[in-house]
């Protein structure tokens, strides 16, 4: 009726634009928050002018000695050492997901020498920040590995590792590896050093689980890159074939003739072959040159100690064993 009181509905009507001005205004206010603690520019990187700013200057020794190594495996939530210049940092810094560059999670430097990798396994590129702009240092990639601790009955995430003598033993001399990089096939392709790959080191055990796990580290990345550089290998055009990086426990012990202490299960093997003269093909010639390399790099960096095996002489296909154990040890198969 005309000139009545407003029903509880009519009433609810009446206030509803109060309302959604109230909500509209707070939402705006959060917006702007937002954006002024999360610019823009700092979460999508290159869409806002990334491309133009200089490249971080990297800190000493962030490529390894042989200044050829991309990879830095880390624990879960670790602090490592800083890739960049302490005067590259500034206050605070970005991880982001080396697959497509999205933005992951900023902290805040708690001091020069060092940064705090992600909680989440997976590969990652560090950015800095220059002014509103992020800056990624795409010469590394950290891979965020899965604890040891993680492997339960033999396996993580469903993908078959095995035991190590480690778990029946808990002898230190056989400590196992502190974890291993979880990989799915985007991650394949990730250079890991200027000539090898991550599929270079995927066991070759036929499971098809995704993703896999994979034991590898930086020290024997760096020798292997030192002897290549011996034979010109940062000058001419060589090319790697890896026959075996990492071995599970599980393989490892299918492998003919194969060590039950491989070092190919702690992440500080490789077997290789390549064509050293660049003749056409890779003879037993070629796998001693390498090996000749390797003996190089022993005599002048001696943290760099450890095996090496030549096979080849006995009809086979010809490979060498590099591996990084802390011990020399030699043979011949």
């Amino acid at each position: 009726m005309h000139g009545s009181l407003p029903t509880h509905s009519d009433r609810h009507d009446e206030r509803w634009p109060a309302r959604r001005t109230l909500t509209v205004g707070a939402g705006v206010v959060l917006f702007v928050a937002v954006m002024i603690a999360f610019p823009p520019s700092r979460m999508l990187g290159s869409v806002f002018g990334v491309d133009s700013a200089a490249r971080p200057q990297l800190a000493e020794g962030a490529l390894g000695v042989s200044g050829s190594v991309f990879l830095v495996p880390a624990l879960p939530g670790a602090s490592v050492s800083s890739p960049v210049a302490p005067s590259e940092l500034g206050g605070e810094y970005l991880w982001v997901r080396a697959s497509d560059s999205s933005a992951v999670a900023v902290d805040t430097l708690r001091d020069s020498a060092t940064v705090r990798v992600p909680s989440k396994p997976g590969f990652y590129h560090l950015a800095v920040f220059r002014g509103e702009q992020r800056v990624v240092v795409s010469e590394l990639v950290y891979g965020v590995m899965a604890p040891f601790a993680e492997l339960l009955g033999g396996s993580i995430n469903g993908y078959r590792i095995g035991t190590y003598r480690w778990q029946r033993s808990r002898d230190d001399a056989t400590a196992p590896p502190p974890g291993f990089v979880e990989v799915w096939p985007a991650d394949t392709a990730v250079w890991v050093s200027a000539h090898l790959q991550l599929a270079d080191f995927i066991t070759h055990d036929g499971q098809e689980q995704w993703p896999k796990y994979v034991a590898l580290t930086r020290v024997i990345l760096d020798k292997v890159e030192l002897a290549l550089d011996r034979l010109g290998g940062s000058e001419r055009p060589l090319s790697v074939n890896v026959h075996s990086g990492f071995r599970t426990p599980r393989h490892n012990r299918r492998v003919p003739r194969a060590a039950t202490d491989s070092r190919h299960q702690y992440g500080d093997a490789v077997d290789l072959a390549l064509d050293a003269d660049l003749d056409g093909r890779v003879s037993y010639f070629d796998i001693l040159a390498i090996a000749r390399a390797v003996e190089a790099v022993e005599r002048d960096y001696p943290q760099f100690v450890g095996g090496l095996g030549v096979y080849g002489n006995r009809g086979n296909a010809p490979y060498v064993h590099i591996d990084a154990r802390g011990e020399r040890k030699r043979w011949r198969g």
